[in-house]
């Protein structure tokens, strides 16, 4: 038995700690020359007052220059108390001491300064005088206050002889002067009791979190070595598993195929018996086997896909049960809603998983049917799923087993499981698949009346579910236009694709170079729409200030985030694109107009009346109109290159005009715009270079339309 003894704090050791803090405090606080401008403004007044001329009046300021020096060298010898030698280094008690001793001597020269600035004969002086106490006394409490005892010392050796001196002039108005004076002084040596308080509440705290910062870096030092260690127990379990699996599956098949042999061979009856019992026990055997290894291996990097069509699947494992429900006599059925959307799991493992739970429930169904039903639904937050139900006229699930249904090595009722020759993991391995895939799983039966087990599983793509049984490669209406997108794409041509099927038709769009620099600009900046992949997502929607909706943009083996109000699944296609910003504009209601701000730039294509164009010609006229376009265009701007080579001014203003008239009705806007702005210069007589800058210009937004033409209908290039 081992004891853990835990060291219980040493109380005296933690006063020590405090007292030594709030004497560093002292020490780090000490700006003694903050006093000096009091003392230099008594002067003066003191000579005007009295009409005294000398030296005598400035002997307490130079006395306090050298305490001020004084002061600052004992700043200086505490702080290198430990460089030279180790005596009273780690002695706060005795530095505390000699502070509390240099600020008596200060607070001496303030003493003896009263004593030769004070002027008996005018009471505006002596108020004067005091009102200068005061401020250098407020002014010392920030620097003494952290230690009461050096406070103390130089507030009633600096204010005691004035207030004495106030009282021996007498009076009302000195008197009263004098009161206020020790009142004040008083006042604030009761305060350096809390401030002393408060500074070793404040030493206690940095204490505690250093000590806090100081286990949870070995803890978090820990936690790295114990993952380290799991993820070196997950290997070698993989690779136990991987060798295992290969040891004993080889000479198992090699078994199974030779059985098989002797069962087609003409063997007497008693012998085929004992063939019969090895192909069955050898059978359930390699079952077992491949189980045992479904259930403990991570198969999280062996996906190979996640989207799968889940009623090819379901009719894949109806396919193959069929031959046992006809050996049984038992009614294997499927059905399906129509138009169900697509799953986020691997077909194998959706496979596998409706297969143990099907062929569960064959194994337990006597007489009547076994039902397969597909059906799309959503959860409480919208969240779209596939149910699976397998429905059988068995004789059910006890209650007693009912909490072990799905834990490996529980057959369930063992009065009829055992007859069954099932090991209990088929549940177990189907569970675990389907939670591998963000599922879930269950079962309902009354018992004597047969079970239904079902699990869902997530629809692959939001918007692929919200627009089931229509038809998605339908464009909308309209091209999104005049938006901002801001666009964090890592993946390879993602962001820039994205930006090409955008940017045509006048949205701004803004590409992230980093998570950090696309949650920067997410959070200042008012966008439209936010684009970025699905693990990034949630960090710019969490972003402070996004109001913005958010479009998730999934590569192979990435679920939908639950923060995003759309997705799309990779590689992006301008008909999905425009469906999913179209989608989210319609519910939010936050996008922007068509309105277009100064100095952005023009749109390449007219949205509306590229729609229009479309609607009315239809998709394949208009490309093979685009096609006649981009030839007509490439020899309108390669003469307008020429002639402006060679000055031909006259010829590229015709040109500039035969360009206008290809290019603005196909409601390209930005050529359009450019070769207008070009004829313009020419009729005023521009000078040439800036003729053959327009010219440029008009060039440039050719080829980006001549792209953006072709990133909206690749079979125009």
């Amino acid at each position: 038995m081992t004891v853990e003894v835990v060291a219980q704090p040493d109380e005296k050791a933690e006063v020590e700690r405090v007292f030594s803090g709030r004497i560093e405090v002292l020490y780090a606080l000490g700006r003694h020359y903050l006093s000096l401008p009091f003392a230099v403004l008594c002067v003066p007044a003191t000579l005007l007052a009295g009409d005294r001329l000398g030296l005598l009046p400035v002997t307490p300021l130079l006395l306090q220059m050298a305490v001020v020096i004084a002061a600052e060298q004992l700043t200086t010898a505490y702080k290198t108390r430990c460089e030279n030698n180790g005596i009273h280094c780690n002695d706060p008690h005795f530095w505390a001491w000699r502070y509390t001793f240099v600020s008596a001597i200060a607070g001496a020269t303030w003493g003896l300064g009263a004593m030769f600035w004070f002027a008996w004969d005018s009471f505006p002086a002596q108020a004067y005088l005091a009102l200068a106490y005061l401020g250098m006394t407020a002014t010392e409490f920030i620097a003494r206050s952290a230690h009461r005892p050096a406070y103390a010392a130089h507030t009633v050796l600096s204010l005691g002889p004035l207030v004495v001196m106030l009282l021996m002039h007498g009076g009302l108005y000195s008197t009263m002067t004098a009161i206020l004076v020790g009142f004040f002084g008083a006042v604030l040596i009761s305060y350096c009791k809390g401030m002393g308080r408060l500074i070793d509440e404040g030493i206690f705290l940095r204490g505690e979190n250093a000590g806090l910062v100081s286990r949870l870096s070995r803890e978090k030092a820990e936690a790295f070595q114990a993952r380290d260690a799991a993820q070196a127990s997950a290997m070698a379990k993989s690779a136990f598993i991987a060798n295992i699996s290969h040891e004993l599956r080889t000479p198992m098949n090699a078994l199974l195929g030779m059985a098989q042999l002797l069962e087609r061979a003409e063997l007497p009856k008693q012998q085929a018996d004992h063939v019969k019992v090895m192909l069955e026990a050898g059978s359930g055997l390699l079952t077992l086997l491949d189980d045992v290894i479904a259930l403990t291996r991570d198969d999280e990097a062996q996906l190979e896909d996640e989207d799968c069509d889940p009623l090819p699947t379901a009719r894949a494992v109806a396919r193959l049960l069929q031959p046992r429900a006809w050996e049984k006599r038992l009614r294997l059925t499927l059905t399906a809603q129509p138009d169900l959307p697509r799953v986020a799991a691997d077909p194998r493992r959706v496979r596998q998983a409706l297969l143990k739970i099907t062929d569960n429930a064959l194994k337990f169904t006597d007489r009547g049917l076994v039902d397969i039903r597909l059906d799309a639904e959503r959860d409480a937050k919208g969240q779209g799923f596939v149910r699976f139900t397998v429905t059988d006229t068995g004789l059910g699930v006890a209650p007693e087993a009912a909490s072990m249904m799905f834990k490996p090595f529980s057959p369930g009722d063992s009065s009829y499981a055992r007859t069954q020759q099932g090991a209990g993991l088929g549940l177990a391995v189907a569970k675990r698949i389907v939670e591998q895939a963000g599922g879930r799983i269950g079962f309902e039966s009354n018992y004597g009346e047969g079970a239904q087990f079902w699990f869902s599983l997530p629809v692959s793509g939001q918007a692929e579910f919200a627009h089931a049984g229509g038809n998605q490669t339908e464009a909308p209406k309209v091209a999104p236009h005049g938006l901002a997108v801001l666009v964090f794409a890592p993946a390879p041509g993602v962001a820039a694709q994205i930006s090409n099927l955008l940017e045509p038709f006048g949205n701004r769009v803004v590409i992230g170079s980093s998570a950090a620099d696309a949650a920067r600009h997410a959070s200042q900046e008012n966008f439209d729409v936010i684009i970025a992949t699905a693990a990034d997502a949630d960090l710019l929607a969490a972003s402070p200030g996004v109001k913005a909706p958010v479009i998730a943009v999934l590569m192979r083996g990435d679920r939908a985030p639950a923060t995003t109000d759309n997705v799309l699944r990779a590689p992006v296609t301008a008909a999905a694109l425009y469906h999913a910003i179209d989608g989210v504009c319609t519910i939010s209601e936050t996008c922007g107009g068509e309105a277009q701000e100064d100095g952005e730039l023009t749109a390449a294509i007219d949205a509306v009346a590229f729609s229009t164009l479309e609607k009315s010609v239809g998709a394949k006229t208009l490309i093979e109109i685009l096609q006649c376009y981009i030839v007509t265009a490439e020899e309108l701007t390669n003469a307008l290159a020429e002639a402006c080579a060679e000055d031909r001014w006259d010829e590229a203003a015709r040109l500039a005009q035969d360009i206008v008239g290809a290019a603005g009705g196909l409601g390209l806007l930005a050529v359009t715009q450019a070769a207008r702005h070009f004829a313009q210069k020419t009729r005023e007589g521009q000078n040439h270079h800036e003729l053959r800058n327009a010219a440029q210009l008009v060039v440039g937004e050719h080829i980006r339309a001549r792209r953006a033409l072709s990133n909206l209908y690749p079979d125009v290039a």
